[in-house]
């Protein structure tokens, strides 16, 4: 578990479910994060199992307890890692995803073998953007993914972090 002021970063855990239902039923998340749609609480279920196999995914939750969002991070290569993030609108403007950002990135690149960080999200979406930015995150790239149909339908911007920066 990780620790910042307001929030704690956790493991996610079966009684969880409910609040990935939640994300996964509102239009809102699938749009702006591209966030699995969860059609029931099995499904839902499902996707806490596969969260608890990745390594790095973790609930973010107030000091109370409250899950307030998720943040991950995944191997990109052997020096790079990528991560994913999402806050419960409730909670948006209020710093709890760049103190949960900060936080993870601090212990991240404590490894000497980590040398950067990507994030993408998607173009249109410019609170991600601005706190990336803010988080000293330089847009690398835009990739239209609208030029490979029928499946996607939107572009996305990528952003980089190098350790020590």
């Amino acid at each position: 578990m990780l620790r910042g002021k307001r929030i704690c970063l956790r493991p996610l855990e079966a009684g969880d479910a409910g609040q990935l239902l939640a994300w996964g039923q509102d239009p809102y998340y699938q749009q702006t994060a591209g966030f699995a749609h969860y059609r029931d609480l099995e499904e839902a279920r499902q996707g806490v199992l596969a969260y608890q196999q990745r390594p790095a995914s973790y609930m973010i939750c107030l000091k109370s307890g409250q899950a307030i969002g998720l943040l991950e991070l995944y191997p990109r290569d052997a020096q790079s890692r990528e991560l994913g993030f999402l806050l419960d609108k409730k909670f948006q403007g209020q710093g709890y995803m760049t103190e949960s950002i900060r936080c993870l990135l601090a212990e991240v690149f404590k490894n000497p073998e980590i040398k950067e960080v990507w994030a993408g999200c998607k173009s249109g979406n410019l609170r991600p953007q601005q706190l990336l930015k803010k988080l000293g995150f330089k847009e690398m790239y835009e990739l239209d993914y609208r030029q490979i149909p029928p499946f996607l339908d939107f572009s996305a911007k990528y952003y980089l972090l190098k350790s020590g920066e």
